[in-house]
């Protein structure tokens, strides 16, 4: 299934505009079945003038005023029970945000979803019973549980104005960049965090350009076993660090 929409325009009840939205992409979704890819993307959301002039005085109107973009993506593989799961936000000039999952032995999670899903639908507006309600919740705890996460990257980057932004910000909390950049640095002195990690966000906090933070979980063990692992090298940050082959970098 794929479809799209272009010139779409968000009212209110008054029937006045809210935001709009250049195009809406939906694709690879299916009621019976978990996909192998779905996709869905959001191109030129941004809040209308009349509506941005309502907000609050101390709304920050640089972020209320820019246009966003948002892609997310998953890749299934019911064979394998691999996933992929990518997702972006752009908050276009100014500063950009990127997820991506990497997750194996998602089956009995995707299956739990679609399960919920169609539970959901076949009840309509109502809300579910009681007793339907925890043996969703117990069929989704059992699926995390044999999660086998694999890797995790988050980045974050600067589109051009992000440095102005987190000025404006700092300003209205009565703050410089300069006392922000002291505060961070006390804090990290006293922080649980690897040497590496606290290396990149002293020089993210510097550079206001990018910050990028990853890591590659151990084959084999599902979350329970590495949370049971990470529990156990608490206060340990940069054995911690090894083990879960945790990699940052700041600008």
């Amino acid at each position: 299934m794929r479809f799209e929409l272009s010139g779409v325009e968000i009212k209110g009840f008054d029937n006045e505009s809210i935001a709009q939205i250049s195009s809406i992409t939906v694709a690879g979704y299916e009621v019976d079945k978990i996909a192998p890819r779905t996709e869905l993307s959001l191109k030129g959301f941004k809040f209308s003038d009349a509506f941005v002039a309502q907000l609050p005085n101390d709304a920050n109107n640089q972020l209320a005023s820019a246009s966003y973009d948002l892609h997310t993506l998953m890749n299934y593989d019911e064979n394998s029970g691999d996933s992929d799961i990518a997702f972006s936000l752009n908050a276009n000039q100014i500063v950009a945000l990127n997820f991506d999952l990497g997750l194996a032995k998602s089956k009995a999670l995707m299956e739990a979803s679609l399960a919920m899903g169609k539970m959901q639908q076949a009840q309509g507006t109502q809300a579910l019973p009681l007793e339907q309600q925890l043996q969703q919740q117990t069929l989704l705890m059992q699926a995390i549980s044999e999660l086998e996460p694999r890797s995790i990257e988050i980045k974050l980057n600067n589109e051009g104005e992000f440095k102005a932004l987190v000025e404006q910000v700092l300003s209205k909390q009565g703050m410089t960049l300069e006392q922000m950049q002291q505060m961070v640095e006390m804090q990290l002195q006293q922080a649980p965090v690897s040497d590496e990690l606290a290396q990149a966000i002293r020089d993210f906090t510097q550079g206001l350009g990018l910050l990028t933070v990853s890591a590659s979980l151990p084959a084999g063990q599902t979350m329970t076993e590495i949370n049971q692992q990470i529990f156990t090298l608490m206060g340990q940050p940069n054995e911690l660090a090894e083990f879960i082959n945790l990699k940052a970098k700041g600008e």
